[in-house]
């Protein structure tokens, strides 16, 4: 498993602690190997941007999801590489840390946990998860909840 955590904007964020859930999320949810994800850091600038050109949306957000695969979600029997060739990469997940910060500070939450949050989500979305309806975010939910109690964080 390959995962990359790539800090244009020099957060104040634990690169390692976002690089272990990355690979929390992929290892729990059975892409533990032969599977690549990177994790960026970026401004708002940059993420309004992407946020316009990828989701047809103006302004900037805290994550994005960039997957390169269609998958759907299922535990256990991950789409695999074959066995000769390289790894599979899952996609990208793009977080605004300073949108983040505001958000975290406006809500009174803890920055490093909504950080976590960010990046869990992020790869969960990689890996075929929705929440369009109310019983999806349910799952979704309950997934976040799982990966990140396994570094000691709580979701809000």
């Amino acid at each position: 498993m390959s995962v990359q955590v790539i800090d244009e904007h020099h957060s104040p964020a634990d690169l390692g602690l976002l690089g272990r859930l990355a690979e929390v999320v992929l290892k729990d949810e059975g892409y533990g190997s032969g599977c690549m994800v990177d994790v960026t850091l970026v401004a708002d600038r940059r993420i309004e941007e992407m946020n316009l050109r990828y989701r047809g949306q103006s302004g900037p957000t805290d994550v994005l999801a960039l997957p390169l695969q269609v998958l759907e979600p299922t535990v256990g029997t991950p789409v695999g590489r074959r066995r000769d060739g390289p790894p599979l990469h899952l996609g990208d997940v793009v977080i605004a840390p300073e949108y983040v910060s505001r958000q975290s500070a406006v809500q009174g939450w803890n920055f490093a946990e909504e950080m976590g949050l960010m990046v869990v989500h992020g790869v969960l979305h990689l890996l075929g998860y929705r929440h369009d309806s109310d019983r999806e975010a349910g799952v979704m939910e309950e997934r976040e909840r799982r990966h990140l109690a396994r570094e000691g964080l709580e979701r809000r």
